[in-house]
């Protein structure tokens, strides 16, 4: 960590697609840039149109997504911490890993809403 950094997790540089989804079917693209266990650094268009609390979904179906809250905003970028996640029966996954990596799934366009 760098002098005066307060964070208590380390960061590991990354460059990842990712949506920001303020509410369901509003979905925002953007860029992880920096991801610890407890936040990141996200690329943005333009900050201010993002809102406080936010869902990160890191995969094209969803499954993959993590609750965050704005800690710091620069004109485009965020900083953001994970809010945890109510435990889930069942295997869905939720990102907050330092060693996330593309897959055959990801895609620059976010999955369609699910029809009830």
């Amino acid at each position: 960590m760098h002098k005066g950094d307060k964070r208590r997790a380390r960061r590991q540089p990354v460059r990842y697609t990712a949506w920001i989804a303020p509410k369901p079917g509003d979905f925002h693209g953007c860029v992880l840039c920096d991801v610890s266990d407890t936040g990141a650094r996200i690329k943005v268009e333009d900050s201010d149109k993002i809102p406080d609390h936010f869902m990160l979904l890191l995969a094209k179906n969803a499954k993959a997504r993590r609750p965050c809250h704005v800690v710091w905003r620069k004109p485009k970028e965020l900083g953001v911490h994970f809010e945890t996640m109510p435990e889930k029966s069942g295997t869905e996954s939720v990102v907050a890993s330092p060693t996330l990596a593309p897959t055959a799934e990801a895609s620059d366009e976010p999955a369609p809403a699910e029809k009830a």
